[in-house]
């Protein structure tokens, strides 16, 4: 019998395992995505599809478990849990969204217990659904679309009678990188690079009237939380596609700076920090492996109203790319670096949280789908934007998720209608200046 070997946490489960640990709301960790077919699947194959692809994915198979009252994770080797085959052909869409919706809410038990669930639904109108919900500590929302790709592309070699397409990378090779990164030269180089960045202290910016002015917002103890989705039009996502490509700028950036437009107008100043979050999956095998990766990296986002937008856009590249070079040193040793810096002992510098997930499902027309996601009912951060678009549409899904307790529907809607303009208009014409730009808007 093969010795079972455990691992620590990298910093990046950390990040969430602090979540689970310390948040009432254990439901705050999980991610549950739904993938739906609009043809004719044979669920009993897509069953054995998925079964085969959780063997594939060490990342999946990962438990957590106290040894010597330190938590620790192994890969599980028991047989992978029941899949279900659900018939809900009777039920609305909507009353299965609200059911989807339900599962993705509720917690893991997750002391040496695994930590997915994977079912198929039988839909109304002939649609089939593959439900996926993992728990963030071991997988991020790159690792869950890693593994529903594989599930379809395993499917349809099955069905067709091809040989199965190449495994994934496995995740346990990531883990020890990132383990022995903590010892290294290069996390004593990343910590003094942190500690140049923030001589000078963060500026907070709030999203909503009532913190302006204040350095700091409390820390906000109530974690219920909603979730919103607005989708940018094919047009005007090639558009800004093609902006970028001409002008070697990520999308990331480019909203970003359209997001800050609303906060320096709120804020009166032209001086903010953001929660930029970066994937870690720039090498191949990074890219094809299932776990959690992602690391949370504070931004300064300091653009002179007498900027032009392309000017901009360029500074705010050069220095996000700059910050990615170190974005593997811890997030929790970099907050609590640049909360000293601030003279605060407690409490968040930024409201605002980003990421733009290049991650996809499909690239190709082979099978007709769907890609949808399940809000836990929980938030962690004030507001997290994530933009995406898994299925290749050409569309763009802007999903916020935030606090009740400190921001309000109106205020994402202000949001994205202000960041969206600021985009648009910056496009058109990259010579006018941010605080042309803000005059616009506002006018």
């Amino acid at each position: 019998m093969v010795e079972r070997k455990y691992y620590d946490l990298t910093p990046s489960q950390k990040l969430m395992y602090f979540a689970l640990k310390f948040i009432p709301e254990k439901n705050v960790v999980n991610i549950g995505t739904a993938v739906w077919f609009h043809e004719n699947i044979d669920c009993e194959l897509l069953k054995a599809a998925a079964y085969k692809a959780i063997w594939r994915m060490d990342a999946l198979r990962l438990r957590l478990k106290k040894v010597k009252g330190q938590i620790k994770q192994y890969v599980s080797e028991e047989e992978p849990k029941e899949i279900k085959i659900e018939d809900y052909s009777n039920y609305s869409k909507d009353h299965i969204d609200e059911i989807l919706e339900k599962w993705t809410s509720t917690p893991f038990k997750y002391n040496d217990k695994e930590l997915y669930d994977v079912s198929i639904i039988k839909g109304p109108e002939n649609v089939t659904g593959l439900y996926i919900k993992v728990n963030h500590v071991v997988m991020d929302a790159w690792g869950l679309t890693v593994y529903a790709k594989d599930v379809i592309n395993i499917y349809l070699a099955m069905k067709e009678g091809k040989e199965l397409p190449e495994e994934p990378a496995k995740f346990v090779p990531l883990i020890e990188k990132d383990l022995e990164y903590m010892n290294s030269k290069r996390m004593q180089k990343d910590y003094e690079f942190i500690k140049g960045k923030w001589k000078t202290p963060a500026v907070f910016s709030s999203v909503e009237p009532k913190y302006v002015g204040k350095r700091y917002r409390p820390n906000n103890l109530s974690f219920k939380g909603k979730q919103k989705v607005m989708t940018l039009d094919k047009s005007s996502v090639a558009r800004i596609n093609e902006f970028c490509r001409e002008n070697r700028i990520s999308q990331q950036t480019l909203f970003i700076l359209g997001s800050q437009i609303y906060f320096y107008k709120l804020n009166n100043t032209d001086k903010s920090m953001v929660n930029s979050v970066l994937a870690r999956r720039s090498s191949m095998d990074r890219k094809r492996a299932g776990g959690m990766m992602v690391n949370n990296l504070q931004l300064k986002v300091e653009c002179p109203y007498g900027l032009s937008f392309k000017e901009a856009c360029e500074k705010l590249t050069k220095e996000q790319f700059e910050l990615y070079r170190h974005g593997d040193f811890p997030y929790q040793l970099a907050h609590d670096y640049v909360l000293k810096q601030a003279g605060v002992k407690s409490g968040v510098l930024t409201d605002f949280t980003i990421t733009y997930q290049p991650a996809k499902i499909f690239t190709d027309n082979r099978i007709k789908a769907t890609v949808e996601n399940y809000f836990n009912g929980s938030a962690s951060m004030n507001l997290y934007l994530t933009i995406m678009d898994t299925l290749d549409s050409g569309e763009l899904d802007f999903m916020f998720q935030y606090k009740v307790a400190v921001v309000s529907d109106e205020i994402v809607d202000e949001l994205y209608r202000v960041m969206i303009k600021a985009v648009k208009i910056g496009i058109e014409c990259p010579t006018k200046t941010i605080g042309e730009i803000i005059d616009e808007i506002y006018a």
